[in-house]
């Protein structure tokens, strides 16, 4: 098989194609060793393709590929879908662009593409606006493959690695004709498959102590949340059956309170402080059970705008102290560009500002150091650390996932909560309004989960870590390691293209100059007889005229 003879719209199915496979690597199918071929018609359509013919490849996939993954941000209007995908499906275009430039000699294609192809991964999962990471190609591996303990040295974007360097050499083995390359290719990729589950997995560093935690999803109403309902107040109709739903739940915990019981994010969308009946209902509800309580609740600024906090109430029903969001949502919870909102009335479902916290605040749960993270927060593996930075034992991802209703986004979700778990060598508790909520253990493992819209208590003891990974050590160094590893394939790349361009000028000048089949000199205005006529020969015994 002969890739580079491809025409472009048989290179282009090849990236809609690969697209197509890699989303069965992902909820809802989660089919997760598809991700190891998944790439290869991608790289195969890349290799002998031209710089811009390997852009538009590039872009293709990337756009059928994350415009699917996420086409659940259509229920925010296809607008919010469409400028999304866009600018995601870029990072996939200069991935194909650079790409096609590497792909033209064997040790491009092992090394440079998968270095180019993370690189772009973690640019994309950081810029701009702090990064989307949606479809990072690592988190195919969440359901405990061979390849997830990667993520406890050089996190998500380390298996991203191992991935597409296994796609290529499936790439090769499809396109090179000589039969000891093939073996060895099969040998370098079964080896990186399956190579890793030798390394551990686990607790970090266990402490010996448990902490018995009640999640409570209090449920909202299916297809009615808005959170956002009036444009004014931000308080949704139904904000006050929300919170009875919470409090309904919690109640029966009343007689055998555990350690910690966790309202998720929402659940309290009238600022307890500033609404006494809504404080009065939380407090007399968490001293009736008598334990501490996290509770996800909209806070009001005095001068404008709202945070979206998590709250620590004792026992006694007092309040302790409170964690507000660092990274809030674009065009979710804030517009970065408030003039925007002039000419795009999609804005108007954002009234005003979020503003962001200063710093991570880890709670002090009678003695347990405990770190509750606010749901996009937590598919940043840095944000997360610095939760660990500070102590916490145990994490607590608080979410609200409802307006996205039963789409895959909620396993989606999940399936980076459990890569943290992993990352960080800590038990995660994924706690959700309407679902789903999850136990996750610190090998990744989801031991107790619920499903979508309907009202649940999840329950669970579970143990405690106070050590470092590797990654939580190392994780930042080694992602900014293979970024530049990346970033210097593809200036190599460049400058191969630029030297062959060079050399490709030499040659035919010379041909122009030389002639391309005698080796003799080309009929040029310097070299011809007509340019130097030759001296006339007289003949002998003629006189010259």
């Amino acid at each position: 098989m002969n890739p580079s003879a491809w025409r472009l719209p048989t290179r282009l199915a090849a990236a809609v194609l690969s697209g197509g496979l890699l989303l069965l690597a992902f909820p809802p199918f989660e089919i997760s060793w598809v991700a190891l071929g998944g790439l290869v018609p991608l790289l195969m359509a890349l290799h002998g393709a031209k710089g811009k013919t390997g852009f538009l490849v590039g872009l293709v996939h990337g756009a059928v590929f994350v415009g699917v993954l996420v086409l659940w941000i259509s229920y925010f209007g296809y607008l919010a879908w469409g400028a999304l995908i866009f600018e995601q499906a870029l990072f996939f275009a200069v991935f194909g662009w650079f790409a096609a430039w590497a792909s033209t000699r064997g040790a491009g294609r092992l090394l440079a593409v998968p270095l180019m192809y993370v690189a772009l991964e973690i640019l994309r999962t950081r810029w701009p606006l702090g990064g989307f990471s949606w479809g990072d190609l690592g988190y195919s591996q969440a359901d405990a493959g061979p390849m997830l303990p990667l993520a406890r040295v050089g996190g998500v974007h380390l298996i991203t690695l191992a991935l597409v360097a296994i796609n290529a050499l499936v790439a090769i083995l499809l396109t090179n004709g000589r039969v000891w390359k093939r073996a060895l290719a099969v040998v370098v990729a079964g080896g990186i498959a399956a190579g890793p589950i030798a390394l551990p997995l686990g607790l970090a560093g266990r402490t010996g102590e448990q902490l018995d935690v009640a999640l409570i999803q209090g449920n909202v109403p299916e297809g009615r949340f808005t959170g956002f309902a009036d444009r004014v107040s931000r308080q949704g109709p139904e904000d006050l059956s929300i919170i009875a739903n919470h409090v309904v739940a919690s109640e029966t915990l009343i007689g055998h309170p555990p350690d910690l019981v966790v309202w998720p994010e929402n659940a309290v969308d009238r600022d307890p402080f500033t609404h006494p009946e809504v404080g009065t209902t939380i407090s007399d509800t968490v001293r009736e059970v008598g334990a501490p309580f996290i509770v996800g609740a909209i806070i009001d600024v005095p001068t404008g705008g709202f945070q979206n906090s998590n709250l620590l109430y004792g026992p006694d029903g007092g309040f302790v102290r409170r964690y507000d969001k660092l990274h809030l949502v674009p065009f979710g919870e804030y517009v970065p560009w408030p003039s925007l909102r002039r000419y795009v009335k999609a804005l108007e479902q954002i009234p005003e500002d979020g503003i962001p916290g200063v710093r991570p605040i880890v709670f002090d749960v009678n003695g347990v150091k405990v770190g509750a993270v606010i749901c996009f927060e937590s598919t940043y593996p840095q944000l997360v650390e610095q939760f660990v930075n500070e102590g916490a034992e145990v994490l607590i991802v608080s979410t609200n996932n409802a307006s996205f209703r039963r789409s895959p986004a909620a396993r989606q979700h999940v399936q980076m909560s459990r890569l943290r778990a992993v990352e960080e060598g800590r038990v995660v508790l994924h706690t959700a309004i309407s679902g789903i909520t999850a136990v996750i253990d610190a090998r990744g493992r989801v031991l107790q989960r619920t499903h979508l819209f309907q009202p649940a208590i999840v329950r669970r003891t579970v143990p405690l870590a106070a050590g470092r990974t590797p990654y939580e050590r190392f994780g930042e160094a080694i992602e900014l390691g293979m970024g530049g590893l990346g970033a210097a394939a593809g200036i190599l790349a460049f400058a191969g293209v630029l030297g062959r361009r060079r050399e490709r000028r030499y040659e035919q000048a010379e041909r122009d100059l030389w002639g391309e089949t005698t080796g003799e000199p080309a009929q040029t205005a310097e070299n011809t007889e007509e340019a130097t006529p030759a001296p006339t020969t007289v003949p002998e015994g003629k006189p010259e005229p």
